[in-house]
């Protein structure tokens, strides 16, 4: 390409290997086999929320497998990617001029996950926050997405000062190994899940918080574990972790009853090796709590199965 009023080039084009150089190149000492590096699917997760926060319904559709499955604290359950689509139309009314921000990443193979904040207008263009997190699965290195999980926790979320405190102490935490970390994470929720209170107790900083915004917050390991306690579940099953993908300082852990029926998730922050905060996300729908057309969310009584 040649610029405005430049004569154009005659020959070889510059650039353009001589048969000289290409016969030093072919006997240079080069393996038979370079690995190549392996692609990050962030960048189509940050252009998917780009083409949601400029409504770009097409673009969304475009990147969805065709049969892929969206699970979302509003519900319902969609299989396709034209319903899912459709979603985000009804989505983006209630959530008006849309955009994430304080975006925090974890991604392990063909996975990940997303904890945002939404900034948004309500229905009486009223501006808001919503925390979330969101678990993308691709069909490999930049292919389509083939499943998202979307958890949130209720708008306008306000923090005590101890709560604040240890929240910010844990984002200024320079982290430390992935794997230690998840090393961490996974044995205190083995131990939780399985009553064992006393075996999940020292994985937990002294100072160590969670926050939830439906059952509340605490700090403290006594407190934080007597909040778990308290937290109502359905009369049959039993909590077990569905996925847990780790980061250098964060954890995030996916938890059910039913593992077709994604019903809460965690990112722990992890801080000097103990979990300095654990910050609570649930399928508001599963646990009851709805959000009629022009309403605030409603909660709705959990009767026994």
């Amino acid at each position: 390409m040649t610029g405005r009023g430049s004569a154009p080039h005659r020959g070889r084009p510059p650039g353009c290997p001589t048969p000289h150089s290409r016969q030093a190149v072919q006997s240079a000492d080069i393996p038979t086999q370079v690995p190549l590096p392996r692609m990050s699917n962030i960048e189509s997760v940050n252009a998917l929320l780009t083409a949601i926060h400029f409504d770009r319904f097409a673009e969304i559709e475009a990147r969805h497998a065709p049969d892929a499955l969206f699970q979302s604290f509003r519900g319902p359950t969609l299989r396709d990617s034209v319903s899912i689509s459709d979603w985000h139309r009804g989505f983006l009314k209630d959530y008006a001029d849309c955009n994430y921000t304080e975006l925090e990443y974890i991604e392990s193979g063909d996975v990940v996950a997303v904890r945002a904040t939404l900034a948004a207008k309500g229905y009486d263009f009223r501006a808001f926050t919503q925390r979330v997190v969101e678990v993308f699965e691709f069909a490999g290195d930049g292919g389509p997405i083939i499943s998202r999980h979307l958890y949130a926790m209720l708008p306008d979320l306000e923090l005590d000062k101890p709560t604040t405190a240890a929240l910010t102490n844990a984002l200024e935490s320079r982290g430390g190994s992935a794997s230690a970390s998840q090393a961490l994470v996974d044995g205190f929720y083995a131990a939780l899940f399985a009553g064992d209170a006393e075996g999940a107790r020292p994985a937990l900083a002294d100072k160590a918080a969670i926050i939830d915004s439906v059952y509340g917050a605490a700090n403290g390991p006594d407190n934080i574990f007597a909040l778990m306690a308290a937290i109502p579940s359905p009369a049959f099953g039993s909590w077990r972790v569905t996925r847990s993908v780790a980061s250098a300082k964060d954890v995030l852990v996916e938890a059910s009853i039913d593992p077709n029926r994604p019903r809460a998730a965690d990112w722990v922050r992890v801080v000097d090796g103990k979990i300095g905060v654990i910050e609570s996300y649930w399928m508001l729908r599963e646990i009851g709590l709805t959000q009629a057309q022009g309403e605030r969310y409603i909660k709705q009584v959990i009767l026994p199965i």
